[in-house]
């Protein structure tokens, strides 16, 4: 079997087992329009946050991944942080992708898996943790996680079946570990912004 092919029928095992966990707990959520509209603000804000990436600092040679994680991770975790409950993260993360492919090289249903990986994760995480970022902790945990997950999909799968394009396992862990650390990093700002913006919330909303 293909490895990418593989890959799909994985994520939607794991889609699967995180649908499973929020019927059993009777967790499924409901957004109101509020939160719809916040969401995606959140998704316009993170293709923001990463066009100073796409611009110039994707060609720094080797530390891509470091760049692009730190405010990528910042963004996405404020915006969890501001509706702390399941499929926040999902609704963020794919509805970014969309926008992204949207205006950049257009829709590529390939792509998809990528970003249900990336949501299906955290939300996993979030339902075993029984926390949604509400300590420093868990928001280094979950920043861990995404960086692990994404850039080990996207270098071992998504990039040779979408782009033909191969890496050394050498260059697959520099990436990694970047990634892993600049998400990190990116996790630890993401609640520390947060914290104001939570407050002015509660008195004006956004």
């Amino acid at each position: 079997m293909n490895p990418y092919i593989g890959s799909v029928i994985f994520i939607a095992i794991l889609g699967g087992i995180v649908f499973h966990l929020l019927r059993t707990r009777k967790a499924i959520p409901a957004f109101s329009i509020q939160e719809l509209v916040t969401v995606a603000l959140f998704c316009s804000l993170l293709y923001i946050a990463i066009l100073p990436f796409k611009f110039g600092l994707s060609r720094i040679p080797i530390i891509q991944s470091f760049f692009f994680s730190i405010p990528y991770t910042a963004m996405l975790f404020i915006g969890i942080r501001l509706i702390p409950r399941a499929g926040t993260a999902t609704l963020i993360i794919c509805g970014h992708s969309l926008l992204s492919q949207t205006i950049s090289s257009g829709v590529n249903p390939l792509w998809w898996p990528y970003a249900l990986l990336a949501s299906f994760a955290l939300e996993l995480y979030f339902l075993v943790t029984k926390n949604y970022l509400a300590t420093m902790r868990n928001a280094l945990g979950a920043g861990f996680l995404r960086g692990l997950t994404v850039y080990i999909y996207f270098y071992c799968f998504s990039a040779p079946f979408i782009w033909h394009q191969f890496y050394a396992p050498w260059y697959i862990a520099i990436q990694t570990a970047q990634g892993i650390v600049g998400s990190m990093i990116g996790a630890s700002l993401g609640i520390y912004l947060s914290k104001p913006i939570i407050s002015a919330s509660r008195y004006g909303g956004i």
